[in-house]
């Protein structure tokens, strides 16, 4: 078993006092799962004091045969996020492409993540 990532350790206790509790803010999450195994989130948040509400849908697609991954996320800041996850190509690494896009503005932004996990050490790179 790989030792857990930085960013991992003390989650869980951290998870405790901050998932989970929103205060002065109302959210909802819906999930949804069809029988060829797209996954379907959609969610929205309002705060209390009559701010701004936002809303997000997102779907997961997983072909786990060629062990790929795509997940599409729009929300109400009209940005498209897209991740593009491939897991076969060597046992213990994970290549992520990780995309975003703006349509009323045209920017995109992208990054390019690798984990390699083995039983001694955990690797890991970013590359905008």
């Amino acid at each position: 078993m790989a030792p857990p990532s930085y960013s991992d350790i003390g989650k869980q206790a951290r998870d405790v006092f901050g998932k989970g509790y929103h205060f002065g803010l109302v959210k909802l999450d819906v999930k949804s799962k069809t029988s060829s195994g797209v996954e379907f989130t959609a969610g929205g948040s309002s705060s209390t004091d009559g701010g701004k509400v936002t809303g997000s849908l997102e779907t997961k697609y997983k072909i786990k045969e060629h062990g790929l991954s795509l997940t599409e996320k729009w929300n109400t800041d009209n940005s498209l996020n897209t991740t593009v996850d491939y897991d076969k190509l060597v046992p213990g690494l994970k290549l992520t492409l990780d995309g975003s896009f703006q349509p009323n503005s045209g920017s995109k932004s992208g990054k390019f993540k690798t984990e390699y996990k083995h039983e001694k050490f955990l690797f890991n790179a970013d590359l905008n």
